[in-house]
């Protein structure tokens, strides 16, 4: 018997729509849910925690190579693209109007019927229960969530959209027509402004560094971890600037050798997550990676660190769910919250949530300000 999958269409508030075994249902109420288990994507429609999302254990693979008649998937894509343009080109907002009111019904259902012969083919070949499901389930809610709020950039109404395959560790990148927020400069971060009162920015203080720390079984320290490092590493430096160069300069390059970091911290942590034999790590979060010994400590502490940041800023989402504040995007170590002047009272809850995590809390830094590139540090 074949599982039901269901594929939830949703154009902006204006119309939804679910199909679900051939059927597609306009405006569907919560009932067509409720013998279902599995979506192709997370959607505001779905309670997400009774969902298990296919498209997380297939990734960016092409739906059509699924299909028994991948030349008939192919023509209806066109004709759905070519339908999508044509309003666009009447400029019909899709934000205002519903889609499924400018294209033939006939052509939907085919389409949808096609796109669910994929998913049940993908479903006999992919184990939805694999290691890594949980955290790629919550970074698949977390962006799907981003992606559908605007925000403003250049003074015009943007959004921010992620990939979540698109790099070796996990850690996330910017699809095409996104707003850049990971690759712009910092004079140009002005150009990001929020919808709410201000942008509220936590930052884990060296995440990487206090990553490698809780992964070797040392404390966590609840003050700066440079100053902390400063005053238990014997020989180091009683600059600030020149001890926290000299650390990360040692921490990335593997093949560096600075004997106050060597005696301090175990340059081979990953060992414990690694295999020789096969060159495959795995990660607290289930992640397994491919990667030869010389980097697998780096992408341990990468990939680790990015997946903690990951599940703290989907939890976080969860808090504010009903809320008029929402975390506008990740970048990195932090997070940007779009906050109301009205909800301030909650950040010191949404600050001990992006603080814990699986090895103790990790220590973070606030700032807030009127857009992206005026952030000043406040204290919670």
């Amino acid at each position: 018997m074949k599982n039901q999958i269901i594929q939830t269409l949703e154009i902006g508030n204006n119309c939804k729509g679910a199909f679900i075994g051939g059927e597609l249902t306009i405006e569907p109420n919560e009932e067509i849910y409720n013998n279902v288990s599995i979506a192709w994507k997370h959607s505001p429609s779905l309670p997400e925690e009774k969902y298990k999302y296919l498209y997380v254990v297939h990734g960016q693979e092409d739906l059509s190579s699924f299909c028994k008649d991948s030349s008939l998937y192919s023509e209806y894509e066109k004709k759905i693209q070519a339908h999508r343009k044509a309003a666009l080109t009447a400029k019909i907002s899709l934000d205002d109007e519903c889609f499924f009111d400018v294209i033939p019904m006939t052509h939907l259902k085919k389409w949808f019927y096609l796109r669910e012969q994929a998913m049940q083919n993908i479903l006999l070949s992919k184990n939805l229960d694999t290691s890594d499901y949980d955290i790629l389930h919550k970074a698949h809610v977390l962006t799907s969530n981003i992606s559908k709020q605007k925000i403003n950039f250049e003074n015009q109404q943007k959004r921010v959209l992620y990939s979540i395959f698109g790099s070796a560790t996990g850690r996330l990148t910017t699809k095409k027509g996104s707003v850049p927020v990971l690759t712009l400069k910092k004079q140009e971060r002005s150009k990001i402004k929020p919808q709410n009162s201000a942008f509220v920015e936590l930052d884990l203080n060296a995440a990487e560094v206090r990553m490698l720390m809780a992964l070797s079984g040392k404390a966590q320290p609840r003050e700066d971890i440079h100053s902390h490092l400063q005053g238990l590493i014997i020989g180091a430096p009683n600059d600030r600037a020149t001890f926290k160069e000299r650390l990360f300069a040692w921490l990335y390059n593997p093949n560096s050798s600075d004997k106050i970091f060597d005696i301090f911290f175990n340059r081979e942590t990953y060992k414990k997550f690694y295999s020789v034999a096969s060159q495959k790590l795995t990660t607290p979060f289930g992640r397994v990676l491919t990667v030869d010994p010389r980097r697998a400590q780096n992408y341990l502490l990468q990939s680790t660190t990015s997946d903690q940041v990951i599940e703290n800023a989907y939890n976080i989402q969860k808090f504010l769910k009903n809320k008029k504040s929402k975390i506008a995007f990740t970048l990195h170590d932090s997070i940007i919250i779009d906050m109301c002047k009205d909800e301030f009272s909650i950040l010191r809850e949404i600050k001990d949530l992006f603080e814990y995590t699986r090895w103790g809390k990790f220590l973070s830094t606030s700032k807030i300000g009127l857009n992206f590139g005026s952030l000043k540090e406040f204290r919670i």
